[in-house]
């Protein structure tokens, strides 16, 4: 054998073994990337307001989760998909528990050709993550991957649905209902808050599903009147000021908790924007 041949045949093994490493390699590298896809996949979903806001229990969390799961896309814009697939309640007050999600990456596309310049595209997945949650979201800094952890996922991923809530609910028809009766009230001789609130009571629309309807709330100064209905999240607030009803527009982190709060007081005495 020439000395040619010998060198042509050791080159080629050299080769077929660098890349027989550089397969297996990647492979590590390809389930890393997967994993790092999917988890920037649901950080997307936990950074969304309704994510990452103040929550009073762990099913609030699950119920926003659940409306704004489902298919999505990935920075290129290929489908993706997150499931919740589980709800661990904790007893602590600071640490509502945990959910868990499924999230499976698009599928790769065979097109019959062999790139070894191109890596593979990662394992579609799924790939499931523990999130722990307190009452303003995810644990850890916002955005990133803190209270997020891997976890392997149960043989078929199914998603679960949380218990509705049982919060008081406005009236699909509050802010007219309210505009109305104010509209309606004498100029002098005001009735009693109490009067007021069972007036608009009285105009509300049913509730649609379980949920009871917000209790409405007035408030007098001579003949001005503010009414209230609602909380934090989805508040109504009316008022009538020198005989002029309006709505009144309070940003939504003055009515959260600490704050001024969805009640009629705010909607006669509004406060002035932050800044």
């Amino acid at each position: 054998m020439k000395a040619t041949d010998r060198t042509f045949r050791a080159m080629g093994a050299m080769c077929l073994l660098a890349l027989l490493g550089a397969c297996a390699t990647g492979s590590g590298d390809d389930d890393a990337d997967g994993t790092d896809q999917a988890r920037e996949v649901l950080l997307e979903l936990l950074r969304t307001p309704a994510m990452s806001s103040y929550t009073r229990d762990l099913d609030g969390f699950a119920r926003a989760a659940s409306a704004h799961a489902g298919v999505g896309a990935t920075r290129s814009g290929s489908p993706t998909d997150v499931e919740l697939i589980g709800i661990t309640a904790d007893a602590a007050e600071d640490h509502l528990g945990t959910l868990t999600f499924a999230v499976r990456l698009p599928a790769p596309v065979d097109d019959g050709e062999i790139d070894l310049g191109v890596p593979d595209p990662p394992d579609p997945g799924p790939y499931c993550f523990d999130v722990e949650f307190d009452h303003h979201g995810k644990v850890g800094e916002w955005g990133t991957a803190d209270g997020t952890a891997p976890v392997d996922c149960p043989p078929t991923p199914s998603p679960v649905t949380p218990p509705p809530s049982t919060d008081p609910v406005v009236a699909a028809n509050a802010r007219e209902a309210a505009t109305a009766v104010l509209r309606d009230l004498p100029a002098g001789g005001v009735p009693s808050v109490e009067q007021i609130a069972a007036q608009v009571t009285a105009e509300l629309a049913p509730a649609d599903g379980p949920a009871p309807l917000a209790a409405v709330t007035a408030a007098v100064d001579g003949a001005d009147v503010g009414v209230a209905t609602g909380g934090p999240d989805d508040c109504v607030l009316v008022a009538r000021v020198d005989g002029v009803v309006r709505d009144v527009v309070v940003a939504p982190v003055q009515l959260q908790p600490g704050e001024v709060g969805c009640t009629a007081s705010t909607a006669l005495h509004p406060p002035d924007p932050p800044h």
